[in-house]
């Protein structure tokens, strides 16, 4: 019930947004940091979106690290008829920090700005006022030295693009809720606006750095407090990624295993997300075995009140699912198949945990040559 409620929130937060009157302060100068590896196609679609946003002065700083396609030579181009496009790469001879940590790490260097926007190169804002709407979240809280905003996937086909597309959803229901009253517990990196100095002030990712993904998770969950995180709620402000392979999907979930056991101030989130999951697993089983052992009993009266009930429950928890999922995710939901997709929660989240659990831990870490 609180879960459902939870995503009921988010929904009518946006929906306030969307007229709340924006700051009257001077926005501030922005940087924004994009790493790409091999994804010239990528960044041919998505770079003039974002290089065309409608604000007073921000960069676009680009960090090639090692491409061998044609990224360089895009860049170039591109940098001819836009002047606050720049370019760098990571050394091929780094050794002591992964490439995704070392690439974000020059970015913010190289930054000019003290206001730091990170995304990722299959990333592209839906908005021309992407820039402006995070700005505003920032400067309309001022101790905020961060602003979380919401990221989706691109419109699901299929059974596994929609399901890849839910949990994402509710994965950022949960955790936007929870960012904004005791601090985030993770940020994938494709939707933040981060204050540069509190980054150089931690020494950036020097407590994980030989971690291969997960930095951005890490380092938001690590210098996350309820007094300098805020979120982004503003429809303008959603990022839009390309939908990931099934077989990259797993694989992120098993590393992001590996990553959360980094991650400080987590028992409040923990308890809750394994307390909701816990508990609605205990219900759908409650009510099955009810079904079946009247069923058994040749009760089909009682039988047919409990299913009553459970669909009750299902049609409810649908609704209030998709009021989110459909201010949101800009796509029509089906009730049933969202409460269909809440039941498999539990499963996804412990065949993740199995494969994290019996695979050489030696993967999730730079290897050194």
């Amino acid at each position: 019930m609180l879960r459902n409620i939870a995503y009921r929130r988010i929904g009518n937060k946006m929906e306030k947004a969307r007229t709340t009157t924006p700051p009257t302060a001077t926005l501030p100068d922005l940087s924004v940091v994009i790493t790409a590896h091999n994804q010239c196609d990528e960044l041919r679609r998505n770079l003039p979106l974002i290089l065309n946003q409608i604000y007073n002065k921000f960069e676009v700083i680009v960090v090639d690290v090692n491409s061998t396609d044609s990224t360089k030579t895009l860049l170039e181009q591109l940098e001819e008829d836009h002047p606050n496009l720049h370019h760098t790469f990571t050394p091929s001879t780094s050794r002591d920090i992964s490439s995704q940590r070392l690439a974000i790490t020059l970015g913010i260097k190289a930054a000019t700005s003290q206001w730091v926007v990170i995304t990722q190169a299959d990333c592209t804002p839906i908005s021309h006022q992407w820039l402006r709407r995070m700005a505003e979240a920032i400067m309309s809280h001022r101790s905020a030295k961060m602003a979380i905003g919401y990221t989706r996937y691109n419109r699901a086909a299929g059974y596994n693009q929609r399901r890849m597309r839910f949990f994402r959803f509710w994965q950022q229901m949960l955790s936007l809720n929870f960012a904004q009253k005791h601090g985030a517990y993770q940020c994938d990196g494709t939707n933040l606006i981060y204050n540069k100095e509190l980054f150089l002030s931690h020494q950036g990712f020097a407590s994980h750095n030989t971690l291969l993904t997960g930095a951005t998770d890490i380092m938001v969950n690590q210098q996350s407090t309820p007094h300098n995180t805020t979120v982004c709620l503003h429809p303008e402000a959603i990022m839009q990624q390309d939908m990931p392979h099934k077989k990259h999907w797993k694989q992120d979930r098993r590393f992001f295993q590996e990553t959360r056991r980094h991650f400080t101030h987590t028992f409040l989130y923990r308890t809750f997300y394994a307390a909701s999951v816990f508990l609605h697993a205990l219900f759908v089983t409650t009510m099955a075995a009810t079904i079946a052992y009247y069923i058994w009993q040749q009760e089909y009266i009682y039988a047919a009140v409990a299913l009553l009930l459970w669909m009750i429950h299902l049609v409810f928890q649908g609704m209030m699912i998709g009021n989110s999922f459909h201010t949101l995710e800009d796509q029509k939901s089906n009730i049933f198949s969202m409460a269909w997709f809440i039941h498999l929660i539990p499963i996804w989240d412990t065949k993740a945990w199995i494969r994290h659990r019996f695979s050489d831990k030696r993967q999730y870490r730079k290897k050194y040559i």
